[in-house]
């Protein structure tokens, strides 16, 4: 190779250093965008205004035995309302069916108006990931898809996301469980002894799940007709919730373990496995 050769091999290959340089920083500056803005929608959640009045404690008595069980053995019966939560997860995502994924995500919730923003991300690849942020917000879903927290993939709202993040909440709302006795936002029907139907309405809107509760008076599962997407197009499918690795945080027993799953075909086809991290009650920001 002669010395002129050399020289452009040289440049080009600073170029690409550069550019790849470039990109990478790009790509931080980005995620440190997004982790930002998320922040502020968390804070947002918390600062919105909920329904008139203090929360609307139905009494123990009115409630299915179950129910009632669930509210007394997690410490939630004799607890007062909580505001909001803050929890960080890792675990594994699949998506499309495809190979299980490490996923780690943070998540907000709010009692008054019951509402969540979640974030999370998935690597796909050395160097590259997809984040994607789902929230709740007045009963409103929104579901924002980004690569490397820079190109976006998705931005979808419309009916049937609102159903499916209404859906998400109620059942989530085990990590919050004193927003499940407030009669301003959930209705409660018996079923049997170790299930019962919980209807969450927000901003107009309603969603309706069952909830089935294990010997020890916990929910083991949430099941309900929810809407998925085929396609682009919004299909109902039965959806089933797990909750396990129950532990305690400042008085309240929460899961720490939770799985998500469509039954499809007659099969039940898991995609999410979070695996809570840390969570804290009544926070005083985002993390």
């Amino acid at each position: 190779m002669n010395g002129k050769a050399a020289r452009v091999l040289w440049i080009l290959l600073w170029a690409l250093v550069c550019v790849v340089g470039g990109l990478g920083l790009l790509v931080s500056v980005q995620g440190l965008r997004f982790e930002r803005r998320v922040a502020r929608e968390a804070r947002a959640l918390w600062a919105a205004p909920g329904a008139a009045g203090a929360p609307a404690l139905t009494p123990l008595e009115a409630l299915p035995p179950p129910v009632r069980r669930y509210l007394e053995v997690s410490g939630a019966a004799s607890r007062a309302p909580l505001r909001g939560v803050r929890l960080r997860h890792g675990g594994t995502f699949r998506p499309g069916g495809e190979a299980w994924l490490p996923i780690s995500g943070v998540q907000y919730f709010s009692a008054d108006a019951p509402g969540f923003v979640w974030w999370g991300r998935v690597r796909v690849a050395p160097g590259i990931s997809v984040g994607a942020r789902d929230r709740s917000v007045g009963g409103e879903g929104n579901m924002h898809v980004l690569v490397s927290s820079t190109f976006t993939l998705q931005d979808a709202r419309g009916p049937t996301l609102d159903q499916g993040a209404l859906l998400r909440l109620l059942g989530e709302l085990v990590w919050l469980p004193t927003a499940l006795r407030d009669a301003r936002y959930v209705r409660w029907e018996p079923l049997d002894a170790a299930s019962a139907r919980a209807t969450l309405g927000v901003g107009g809107r309603t969603v309706t799940a069952t909830f089935h509760f294990g010997p020890d008076g916990l929910p083991a599962r949430f099941t309900a007709e929810r809407y998925r997407d085929v396609k682009g197009e919004g299909v109902l499918t039965p959806f089933v919730g797990a909750c396990a690795d129950y532990r305690e945080v400042d008085g309240l027993k929460v899961p720490f373990r939770m799985e998500a799953a469509w039954i499809v075909d007659g099969r039940e086809r898991p995609y999410a496995r979070f695996q809570v991290e840390q969570l804290e009650l009544d926070p005083a920001g985002p993390f």
